[in-house]
């Protein structure tokens, strides 16, 4: 079989489910690729004409310890076959157990306690409720960029596109939105932390009195805002100032938490201390898993019945999450994240020093963003990526961020092998 007739088939195949794709499923879920996965296997997923491609983007930070770790299976299984469902009319072993491991994994809470859900909006939308409840305001702060979910209640604290909110208003109220410390908009770190506290200052006072305000929800790196990591003095700024005021400071760490920045959470990354934190994604490796952690004293004030799920906590999705951060703790992929993270930007700022189309090159662990001149640059950049069997994501307000989020696991072959790619795909200088 020639070159020609293996690109009919792998056509073929793909077109055939595609075409039932589009007659079954509701178009409205956006798909960033045309690949038909059939199987995946550590950081690499295969379509359904057997074309391997490397995965950088790990189901949008999903997959921290690879596509079906073995490991994650066998937990799967066991629990399958023993207890797969109770809701709320008993409890059961595995939510217990990994509410405890995600307690010790935020060293920052004196006893801390865990509710979990199934999603990362499912977990915004229930710290606004906590943080309502708890402080008897009504008012949520959150920040330009910021990407919180797609429930009315995280589309109002979303801000990282527009297409996010379009025709979705009047969403809730009392929602109010500050810049983000974005340091290249901003002329530096410096620039960026005095620019956003004093916009944040002057919010205060002429249109969100803090008296008003419940929390500040703030994803620690933005995410779908274009992966943009702040100073650490900015975030010191939000929790003064939180404190100043009796404000719940919110880590949405939904993508940047489980071990992506380097530690368990970016809190103890950054060294910032918040009241509560928000997790999903990574933490059972694609099964529906999601919460809150905040301490013993918050939670408390959260009374019994307040607040529920009926899936959230599910047996299998527990076990799934209890052998995921096993693997990372024994593994130590918490430090391999940070050190790995840092070697593909320096090859990567090396690579693309000079050229005109990238703006900057910038990460924090395995979490890193290259900020390209436009929409345009960056989407043909993805596509000759994908033309490499090499996938990349994009991000921020234009687009215009090819954003990496390859799984912990990656092996060093791995990580050289995609670096070549994006340096090949790099846009040509004129």
């Amino acid at each position: 079989m020639d070159v020609t007739e293996v690109d009919v088939t792998e056509t073929s195949i793909t077109s055939r489910w595609l075409q039932r794709d589009q007659t079954a499923l509701a178009g409205v879920l956006p798909r960033i690729t045309d690949i038909v996965a059939v199987e995946g296997e550590g950081a690499w997923l295969t379509d359904a004409a057997g074309r391997r491609y490397l995965d950088f983007s790990c189901g949008i930070g999903v997959t921290n310890i690879g596509h079906c770790h073995p490991e994650v299976v066998a937990a799967v299984q066991r629990q399958a076959a023993a207890l797969m469902h109770t809701s709320v009319v008993a409890h059961h072993p595995p939510s217990i157990e990994v509410a405890e491991r995600l307690g010790r994994l935020a060293p920052f809470f004196d006893e801390p306690q865990v509710f979990l859900c199934n999603s990362g909006a499912e977990a915004v939308d229930g710290s606004i409720k906590l943080a309502r409840r708890t402080t008897g305001r009504p008012g949520i702060l959150c920040f330009r960029g910021g990407f919180h979910g797609r429930t009315i209640g995280g589309t109002s604290l979303t801000t990282a596109k527009p297409v996010y909110r379009e025709r979705y208003e009047p969403l809730l109220p009392s929602v109010h939105v500050a810049p983000y410390a974005y340091p290249l908009r901003f002329g530096g770190d410096v620039a960026a932390t005095n620019g956003a506290l004093a916009a944040l200052d002057e919010l205060l006072t002429v249109q969100a009195p803090p008296a008003n305000l419940a929390a500040m929800v703030v994803e620690p790196v933005l995410g779908e805002g274009g992966y943009v990591v702040p100073p650490v003095a900015w975030l010191r700024g939000l929790r003064e100032r939180c404190d100043e005021h009796g404000i719940l400071l919110v880590f949405d760490e939904v993508q940047c938490g489980m071990g992506r920045t380097g530690k368990p959470f970016a809190a103890e990354t950054f060294g910032v201390r918040p009241d509560v934190v928000l997790f999903a994604k990574g933490v059972a490796s694609g099964l529906p898993l999601g919460g809150i952690i905040a301490e013993r004293r918050l939670m408390d004030q959260w009374p019994t019945g307040a607040h529920g799920s009926t899936f959230g906590g599910n047996p299998v999705a527990c076990a799934a999450a209890i052998a995921t951060i096993e693997v990372m703790e024994r593994d130590g992929l918490f430090d391999r994240a940070a050190a790995l993270g840092r070697r593909m930007v320096e090859r990567l700022r090396a690579a693309t020093a000079g050229n005109p189309s990238v703006l900057e090159v910038r990460g924090v662990g395995l979490m890193v963003g290259i900020e390209l001149i436009d929409g345009e640059a960056a989407h043909e950049m993805q596509q000759a990526c994908l033309a490499r069997d090499l996938i990349v994501l994009t991000a921020g307000p234009q687009s215009n961020v090819l954003r990496l989020i390859p799984p912990l696991t990656l092996t060093d072959e791995e990580a050289d092998t995609g670096v070549t790619i994006l340096c090949e795909a790099l846009p040509s200088q004129p």
